[in-house]
């Protein structure tokens, strides 16, 4: 207690010193916390996306489904998706399944034609499996059983093509079992699709109607893809081990893809994630030698003071402690500091929401993370108490009589 005592006395006597040390590591702290959230905010806003608008929890599809999907789907076709939907739903933790297929080939509007790639996805069990499938829908209306040819495309293809809602398509593919096919179908929306901007030059969103269905894909009650909604995302793990060994139990080729197995997302949050450890560990590096240089000051000045409480029977460790004593009180001070304050930071921004263009192109609202902020504030400390023994080192080990004589 008497080591405490006397730090925080000497922390006191050089204000101004004190203060700045504080502030320095409270900002380095704060920006820490900061960073964090909104890399925190950028992974949940996406994974929202991902569940809610595109990939549901999970999705049933056929172990060489990238290879084929496009080129040959007939090799990965669920062909009656009835049986299995029965068997997926009898699942305790699945309340909805939709079955999908994916497609594309030529679109034509007039005298303008370009490649296309489309979702078409059964518009009954739709809102119940991907309940945002409409949230970035920018111009005209969702799709509906009363319009089953109509269509959505995405904004950068519209706006590349000049068109209107109401506008006709030509589609140009091939059936799920290889033969030339078409299919006459109108715009009815435009969306936009945040997490790839290249894929929304050619994206159309469709029904399993008839004209798709029927005259474009030939599927009767097929599908490439079952996309799966649960009670709960943290039940994920469990549902994707369960079938799994069910399909592998009765030798059946499919397999489950979770939503986080999703290469966008992957590829974007990992990014960032990378980023953000970057410029914690520069910050945090930053934080160590500022007060480094801060304690190495104060210490030097006090060169004789500490000559003259060794003279009087203090030994070196007991100088050790004391000094270190008073780092650990700015560092500690300054990280509860910088805590506080990158929590309001993250807590005004997830009430306001920060624009971020380009890759993510979306508003975000960062996220607290309980594992996170204990990092943020035990990596500076970490830092700080080996900053520390530099300039500590430097003011022990001169001799009593040096530091005493010491100008």
């Amino acid at each position: 207690m008497i080591f405490l005592e006397i730090a925080w006395n000497n922390l006191r006597r050089n204000r101004r010193r004190t203060l700045s040390t504080l502030a320095a590591i409270g900002v380095g702290v704060s920006m820490v916390v900061f960073i964090n959230g909104i890399t925190a905010g950028i992974s949940a806003s996406m994974s929202d996306a991902l569940v809610n608008q595109i990939d549901g929890h999970v999705r049933i599809q056929h172990r060489d489904y990238k290879k084929y999907f496009l080129a040959e789907p007939e090799k990965i076709l669920i062909r009656d998706y009835r049986e299995l939907q029965a068997e997926i739903m009898k699942n305790p933790h699945v309340r909805s399944v939709m079955p999908r297929v994916m497609t594309g080939g030529l679109m034509g509007n007039n005298d303008k034609s370009t490649t296309f790639f489309a979702f078409a996805s059964d518009l009954a069990s739709l809102p119940s499996v991907l309940p945002d499938y409409g949230k970035n829908l920018v111009a005209g209306q969702l799709l509906a059983e009363s319009d089953p040819d109509g269509v959505l495309v995405g904004r950068a293809l519209a706006k590349n093509f000049k068109l209107n809602i109401g506008d006709e398509l030509v589609l140009l593919s091939k059936t799920v079992h290889g033969e030339n096919s078409n299919a006459l179908v109108h715009v009815r929306g435009v969306v936009a699709f945040p997490p790839d901007e290249v894929l929304e030059q050619s994206l159309v969103f469709t029904t399993l109607g008839r004209m798709v269905k029927e005259n474009l894909l030939d599927l009767g009650y097929g599908a490439t893809q079952l996309v799966v909604r649960l009670d709960d995302t943290k039940n994920v793990p469990a549902v994707e081990a369960e079938l799994d060994r069910y399909f592998e139990s009765h030798n059946m080729p499919w397999r489950v893809t979770p939503w986080y197995d999703n290469e966008i997302y992957s590829r974007i949050v990992g990014m960032f994630e990378g980023v953000s450890k970057l410029i914690s560990i520069i910050l945090v590096l930053m934080v160590g030698v500022v007060t480094s240089n801060a304690l190495l000051m104060t210490f030097f000045e006090r060169i004789r003071e500490i000559g003259t409480l060794r003279a009087i029977g203090m030994n070196k460790l007991d100088v050790f402690r004391l000094l270190y004593t008073e780092s650990a009180i700015v560092g500690i001070a300054g990280a509860l500091l910088g805590l506080a304050s990158g929590v309001a930071l993250v807590l005004s921004g997830r009430h306001i929401g920060i624009p971020l263009g380009g890759i993510v192109n979306q508003v975000v609202h960062p996220a607290l993370n309980a594992g996170s902020l204990v990092v943020s504030v035990a990596a500076p400390i970490a830092c700080i108490i080996v900053a520390a023994f530099i300039p500590i080192h430097a003011a022990t080990r001169m001799s009593v009589v040096a530091s005493l004589n010491y100008h």
